[in-house]
């Protein structure tokens, strides 16, 4: 069970949310675009690293078309529009709000995926998604008036996040198992 890839991925989600309440004090001292490319900078250093490590890195340049795609798709909304939406929810309310928020990134992958990649979600997924939203709406909204004002670009962060997920998940895919 502990294997490194377990580990790795314990580690990912440890990061992630870390991520936004580590983000709130740091907005006082740089604009939403400094931070957001501060913490693209990081994820990918963190994962150039493990792909040049592993042997496994492919330059863009030596890319097909379509994975190329992919990868942009990835860093435009996954690097860039989801860290931007998250920053600008996060000037407008409080960071645990913001942290809950995030959780739409789940029901987004989930319900892009089944609309846009034709991927089959059960009734058990659907409710799944369907919980996961009833709660984030639930105990995402401890503050009315912050949370209203940070629900677009909260939302728009979990579906940028979304978007990101999805192409990285088929770019993986085309190139086989890690």
């Amino acid at each position: 069970m502990k294997s490194p890839a377990f580990l790795m991925a314990i580690l990912a989600a440890l990061f992630f949310g870390a991520a936004t309440p580590v983000s709130k004090p740091l907005l006082a001292h740089l604009t939403s675009f400094q931070l957001a490319g501060l913490l693209y900078l990081g994820a990918a250093l963190g994962v150039i690293l493990l792909l040049v490590r592993e042997r496994k890195f492919i330059p863009p340049w030596r890319m097909d078309r379509r994975n190329l795609w992919l990868l942009l798709g990835s860093v435009v909304f996954g690097g860039i529009l989801g860290p931007l939406a998250l920053l600008a929810g996060l000037r407008l309310a409080s960071a645990a709000s913001v942290s809950l928020w995030l959780n739409l990134e789940m029901v987004a992958t989930a319900v892009l995926g089944h609309f846009l990649f034709k991927d089959h979600l059960t009734r058990r997924s659907w409710l799944a998604a369907g919980g996961i939203f009833g709660q984030q709406t639930a105990a995402g909204t401890p503050d009315l008036v912050s949370a209203g004002r940070a629900a677009v670009p909260g939302c728009g962060a979990g579906r940028d996040f979304a978007i990101g997920t999805r192409t990285q998940i088929y770019s993986a895919l085309a190139h086989g198992p890690a």
